[in-house]
């Protein structure tokens, strides 16, 4: 029978190595704890590192994917290196693999159009905070419904409210479907998404609308762009 005392101190080990890693001066007070200092500082912030060395590595093996040329110049701009460590500090704490490459392309997508004056690069930090913001699968919802809203372009002789009932029972069956999300949780994870400013959600006084229905922003567009996914 496994000993349940080293069972409560691997459990501690794991909650502290996580909680402190990158502390120095806690984890030093934490080795001084007989029996759970070693488990600390040893196999189990290895693993950890383990964990964020696999993810740089899909960072960097989609970066390399778009073969891009930096000057020695542009290495030392301030903005490239504020940029780059940005990004680099938000794929290490990320664990979907697809978020990781969207991050990749966010960043390629900036170095490429050498975008590293103050404007840009404050502009590019706003996107990397949208995209840390955003779980992957809700990423993936908007991205179901940019493909409904392409497939109805606007009509100007109709409301926003109008365009989206042509299509929103058929956009909510394809979210059910393919992102297993149940039914009656998607309008919560729609009106979560106000908060990115890619969507919203659409108000006013119609007859017999519950409120559960919204489209994409402007800023959406822009986002995908910075991002680049068609690339």
């Amino acid at each position: 029978m496994k000993n349940k005392s080293i069972d409560t101190l691997s459990n501690i080990a794991d909650n502290m190595a996580e909680r402190y890693v990158n502390d120095p001066y806690i984890r030093f007070l934490a080795q001084a704890i007989p029996g759970l200092g070693s488990a600390v500082d040893s196999a189990l912030v290895a693993q950890i590192n383990k964990m964020r060395e696999k993810r740089i590595y899909v960072f960097f093996d989609e970066l390399s994917k778009r073969k891009i040329s930096l000057s020695e110049e542009d290495k030392k701009k301030d903005g490239f290196l504020h940029s780059y460590f940005c990004t680099v500090k938000y794929v290490l704490n990320t664990r979907r693999e697809e978020k990781i490459k969207l991050f990749a392309k966010l960043f390629n997508n900036y170095v490429e159009k050498k975008h590293f004056d103050v404007n840009k690069s404050d502009e590019y930090e706003e996107m990397l905070n949208i995209l840390d913001d955003m779980s992957y699968k809700e990423f993936q919802v908007l991205i179901i419904l940019s493909d409904f809203e392409k497939e109805n372009p606007k009509d100007n002789t109709k409301s926003d409210l109008e365009m989206a009932d042509k299509f929103w029972d058929n956009f909510i069956d394809k979210v059910y479907r393919e992102l297993e999300i149940p039914k009656k949780e998607i309008p919560g994870v729609l009106t979560r998404l106000n908060r990115t400013g890619l969507y919203r959600t659409i108000t006013g006084a119609y007859l017999d609308y519950s409120g559960d229905k919204g489209n994409l922003t402007p800023n959406f567009y822009k986002f995908i762009d910075s991002i680049g996914t068609n690339k």
